[in-house]
């Protein structure tokens, strides 16, 4: 069977966890109005559409531990027959506490998806996992556009009829039962013995990257809990700036989702150019520059250009944690991993509605947007630090006259050069 096929099969399904919360922006407001508006359901409002990001993070971990033992195929069936279910069930269910528990259980089926559909795509991808996981990002992006546009269009109708959308796993089971074989252990195809599924993986004989692992990790929970702030609290200052139309609320929300692409695509050549810490700087410039200018807007097409700075941003993110976390892990605990990064990213999605608490950014509309611009630009400047320091001393070594670069190090320098080298291999 052709890569092409299976690879298309595959980047369809990843854009099923996009979903979650794309499809149920615009709701937002009309959901709030249909249950009586007030404190109370405005809580449960941003909860119904949060609550499928916490349990996403619960549930990709066993996710990827299953995926492991069991392998790929069975997880990923599973969950998109579980996410169809769950997912159209809100259109049915007559309170927002019923409704948030249905979410609860898609975060869940979400979570096997996106890690078992990852996973695969680096099996079946090792050699140009760059480059296809930046594909992916694209691909992602621009679903998370037509599904929060489909969202508005189903909002004037109904505030029920979005929920429907999540049907649509139930399309791509038959194609990834078909499709999409279980990939062959690695040990195997070098004609070494696999181990089996359930035999226990000592982390130090594979030689897993745990210092970048845990990088990424933290940046995907921070990364992610800040832009996510444009989905939870940019509808209702779209509705302040006059805004009322759900179709042009997820027009303005979905800025993003083009330079996103458009970012994405181009990943694996900005990363050539530019490594890791370089990709994840200007990530995070982007945030830093569009939240300012959402933070600053007077008018929906000025939140608009923010949204669309942002979504750059993201677009580089994505693919950036991904491809590390790939690149760091052995085949034998992919699954583990993988499932660690994503819940690592719905966790920040979950958190987001926290970091808008008024007792950490004040009251005020621009306020969420202000924090979330201070926080990516001191991330930013600390990883442009981090790449500077690293480039420092191969800058200083071409200074040097030949003869004096020539010289080899004294013992000292031996030894000191250790921990740079661990800090600039991370």
């Amino acid at each position: 069977m052709p890569n092409r096929t299976r690879l298309s099969v595959l980047l369809l399904i990843s854009t099923l966890p996009v979903m979650t919360g794309a499809v149920l922006s615009p709701v937002l407001p009309d959901l709030r109005a249909a249950f009586g508006g007030g404190q109370r359901v405005e809580a449960w409002t941003r909860w119904v559409l949060t609550t499928p990001a916490l349990f996403t993070a619960v549930g990709a971990p066993l996710a990827g531990v299953l995926a492991d033992r069991t392998g790929r195929r069975p997880v990923l069936l599973g969950s998109l027959l579980l996410f169809a279910g769950s997912g159209s069930a809100g259109a049915l269910l007559g309170s927002l506490p019923a409704i948030t528990v249905s979410r609860a259980v898609l975060g869940l089926a979400a979570g096997g998806i996106g890690t078992a559909a990852t996973t695969l795509i680096v099996d079946y991808h090792d050699d140009a996992q760059s480059r296809v996981l930046g594909g992916q990002a694209a691909v992602m992006a621009l679903s998370a556009m037509m599904y929060t546009v489909l969202g508005g269009l189903l909002t004037d109708i109904s505030w029920r009829a979005p929920f429907g959308i999540y049907l649509a796993g139930l399309a791509v089971v038959w194609p990834a039962s078909a499709l999409l074989p279980e990939p062959t252990p690695a040990a195997e195809a070098e004609g070494t013995p696999p181990s089996s599924p359930n035999e226990n993986v000592d982390d130090r004989e594979i030689g897993i990257g745990w210092g970048r692992i845990g990088i990424l990790y933290g940046l995907a929970f921070l990364g992610l809990a800040v832009f996510n702030l444009i989905r939870v609290e940019l509808p209702y200052a779209l509705q302040a700036m006059g805004l009322q139309s759900g179709v042009w609320i997820a027009v303005v929300l979905s800025g993003g989702t083009v330079t996103g692409a458009l970012a994405s695509a181009g990943y694996d050549r900005i990363q050539a150019r530019m490594g890791t810490r370089g990709t994840l700087a200007v990530a995070l410039g982007l945030f830093a520059t569009g939240f300012g200018i959402i933070a600053a807007a007077g008018t929906p097409a000025m939140a608009t250009f923010g949204v669309a700075l942002a979504g750059g941003g993201m677009g580089l993110l994505v693919p950036s944690l991904s491809d590390g976390v790939g690149k760091a892990t052995p085949q034998a605990v992919r699954g583990r991993l993988m499932g660690g990064l994503s819940t690592l990213r719905n966790l920040g999605r979950f958190a987001s509605p926290l970091l808008a608490a008024p007792a950490l950014v004040g009251t005020g509309a621009a306020a969420p947007f202000i924090g979330g611009a201070l926080t990516s630009a001191v991330l930013a400047l600390a990883f442009l630090a981090w790449m500077a320091a690293c480039r420092l001393p191969d800058a200083l070594q071409g200074l040097l006259p030949a003869g004096g670069a020539s010289q080899p190090p004294s013992r000292k320098e031996k030894r000191g050069s250790k921990p740079e080298a661990a800090l600039c291999q991370t």
